[in-house]
């Protein structure tokens, strides 16, 4: 074994690039551009693509072959001469294959290592006919004829390089350690996953990705490696995220309250609420902790689904706590709930509160006075309800409303306010199953897709630059209608006067379409309190217009807004579009929505406009915005927590990730199998590990 190692398997994630021979800290630098920094680094920089480099040619036939793909062909140097190219002398290569000649022209100037007249050497290139008649070839490569080539006579793999490094270096550098790779590392993917979905080995797998025997080898073997990379990552994921599902003892013998009021509601459930609720309703009623995500596009009805089911603990004199993320949007739960209960008389059997920044100092301590001595049965709030003070008396249900806008940390407080606590995380924003499965694979999963018939939806309609004024003029027609509006900006002021911004279009607006109306503006450098005033006061009908950016995207409520400009909408990602279109049409008045594109009109702005226009569905919506824009554009890189993946794909390979999260899963839950696996799988931990810290040094 190389000196460079004492303990190959669990040495190769920490040994640094710079050690291997060939490296140095030259190469080291040019490396770590592509993020190849360790020895498993390298190992596991996988092709981008692959040539067919098995047959050779002769020229002739090069010459015919698709002129998309390379060709290989023995030949001899039969003369070097030169050629002008932008008024230099460049090196041009003669050479046959005994049959035909072709031109080798050298742009780049410089003379491939090994080229003397009479060698005989692989060439492979692209075959064409020059202008003059000639056969020219657009050489790739070249290589003396011998019994370890590679760049011919097999599959040849096709790497992603940067300035300063060749795929013959890469090769060589791969080539070189894959020999010790093979000998020494012990490392394998773990055995009960292997036998249960006969994947081949990790090192023979490795090895099939940078030099395949043939395609269907390789084939099986990304399918190996892609499954022990999902595997790898929801160990992390789960492990990090998800406590060990604890057993709780049976807390809810009855659901009869929650079945009086939904029956007494003045509207009709839809099937997907039902479903969701019986779904809660099942967690809460089992042995077993509940952690499930709930999906709901935009007004499907996701929080009267949490309150009835909040009624189940109610029943049993057990507390539930609503975390939301504004003050606005807890006011906003706090009255329809109590509305509910006021209706039906139940004051006394469903005690609710609220909670939050500016709650008065006597007010707070009463309330969480009656929260400790269990005189509350449902807690509304936002992030007051986290403080250490707030201290309940039996708290079971955790819900937390626009789950993205806290932290794990923050969510895990909440949690801890209780035992087992069942916890249930909302979501406005539709996620793509694909990305649910890689960010949420520790939660089980509710959609509700169907939005309630009361609502006449949204018209989505987009305009041009000069249209806008048409645009404004609807929107005051609506607002002398008794109606209300939204006009959205990706820009609050910016120095470049080419761009149209909040601020300056504000008041251009007040002098021109709203000289006497109350409108008002808003964004995320304001304060909070501020922010809250004016949100209040739009709620309240005080305010018309609402001009801001997207800090209204989630958590406004407001049935009588009924349309909504988006200035620069090419600048949005579709489901933030999505999400801002909701903000209108949730009464039972038509919602418009008017997509201005600041933009030059192109093909790529139509793809993705037409998107919206033609679909009310967020869910299709979302899977083709991360279609278009990939995982890291569509959730942020910096805060995604998904680590660059090395082989697989979350939207191609997305029954390997469930499978891979639901093998992983079942390994966690139980504490004998659990030990069990990290056992016997000491070098799979390690590696997880060291990935972890990738990901954590990546937020």
């Amino acid at each position: 074994m190389d000196k460079l190692y004492t303990n190959y398997s669990s040495d190769i994630f920490i040994k640094e690039i710079k050690l291997l021979k060939g490296v140095g800290s030259k190469y080291a630098e040019i490396l770590k551009k592509k993020n190849i920094k360790t020895i498993y680094d390298l190992i596991a920089y996988y092709p981008r693509t692959y040539e067919d480099r098995r047959k050779t040619l002769t020229i002739y036939e090069a010459l015919n072959n698709n002129k998309e793909k390379n060709s290989v062909v023995l030949v001899e140097i039969i003369d070097i001469t030169k050629f002008t190219f932008n008024y230099k002398n460049k090196p041009l290569i003669i050479a046959s294959d005994g049959h035909s000649i072709c031109e080798i022209p050298i742009y780049g100037g410089r003379m491939p290592a090994g080229v003397a007249k009479g060698e005989k050497l692989y060439l492979t290139g692209k075959f064409i006919r020059s202008n003059r008649g000639k056969i020219q070839c657009r050489m790739v490569e070249l290589e003396k004829p011998n019994n370890n080539s590679l760049s011919y006579g097999k599959i040849v793999p096709i790497y992603p390089l940067t300035e300063g490094l060749s795929q013959k270096k890469l090769r060589t550098l791969i080539v070189s350690e894959l020999e010790n790779f093979e000998n020494n590392m012990k490392y394998d993917i773990p055995s009960i996953i292997k036998k249960k979905y006969r994947l081949k080995s990790f090192v023979s797998s490795v090895i099939e990705m940078h030099f395949p025997t043939s395609f269907d080898a390789l084939d099986i073997s990304k399918e190996s490696l892609i499954f022990e990379e999902f595997l790898t990552f929801q160990y992390i994921h789960l492990s990090e995220r998800r406590p060990n599902i604890l057993v709780k003892n049976i807390r809810y013998k009855s659901y009869s309250l929650l079945e009086q009021v939904k029956s007494n509601l003045t509207f009709q459930l839809t099937e997907d609420q039902e479903n969701v609720i019986e779904d809660i309703k099942n967690d809460l009623l089992s042995t077993k902790q509940m952690f499930r995500l709930l999906q709901g596009d935009v007004g499907a009805g996701k929080t009267i689904v949490a309150f009835l089911t909040a009624l189940i603990p109610t029943e049993e004199n057990l507390q539930t706590a609503f975390l939301v993320p504004t003050e606005i949007l807890a006011i906003q739960h706090f009255n329809t709930f109590k509305k509910i209960i006021s209706s039906l008389k139940l004051e006394d059997k469903i005690k609710i509160d609220i909670l939050t920044s500016s709650v008065n100092k006597n007010e707070r301590g009463y309330t969480i006075k009656k929260l400790r001595e269990g005189k509350t049965h449902i807690l509304v709030g936002t992030h007051s309800i986290l403080y250490d003070e707030v201290i309940f008396k039996n708290l079971s249900y955790a819900i937390v409303d626009e789950q993205q806008r806290f932290g794990v940390e923050q969510r895990n407080r909440l949690l801890s306010k209780g035992e087992n606590v069942d916890y249930l995380l909302m979501t406005a924003t539709p996620i793509p199953q694909s990305l649910a499965l890689t960010l949420f694979g520790e939660l089980d999963l509710s959609i509700i897709k169907k939005v309630p018939n009361i609502r006449k939806g949204v018209l989505t309609k987009y305009k041009e630059l000069y249209e806008r004024d048409h645009c404004y003029k609807f929107l005051k027609n609506r607002i002398d209608k008794g109606e209300q509006g939204y006009v959205v900006f990706p820009f609050i002021e910016n120095d470049d006067s080419n761009y149209i911004t909040l601020t300056s279009e504000f008041q251009r607006a007040k002098e021109i379409y709203f000289k006497d109306i109350n409108i008002e503006i808003i964004h995320g450098k304001m304060k909070d309190d501020e922010k809250e005033y004016i949100m209040n006061k739009f709620q309240n009908g005080e305010i018309k217009v609402l001009f801001s950016t997207t800090v209204i995207e989630v958590g406004i409520d407001c049935p009588n807004a009924t349309v909504i400009l988006i200035e620069g909408a090419e600048r949005f990602g579709l489901s933030q579009l999505h999400q801002l279109r909701g903000r209108v049409g949730r009464g039972d008045k038509q919602g418009y929505c008017y997509l201005i594109l600041h933009s030059e009109f192109n093909e790529i702005i139509k793809e993705r406009i037409d998107i919206i226009c033609n679909s009310n569905d967020g869910f299709v919506i979302s899977e083709k915005d991360l279609e278009l824009r990939g995982a890291g554009e569509f959730l942020g890189v910096s805060q995604s927590g998904i680590p660059d993946f090395k082989i697989g794909n979350i939207l191609k390979d997305i029954e390997i990730m469930r499978k891979a999260k639901d093998e992983m899963r079942s390994i966690l839950k139980d504490e004998k199998i659990k030990k069990e696996f990290i056992e016997d799988n000491h070098i799979f931990i390690k590696k997880a590990n060291y990935l972890k810290e990738m990901i954590l040094k990546d937020e």
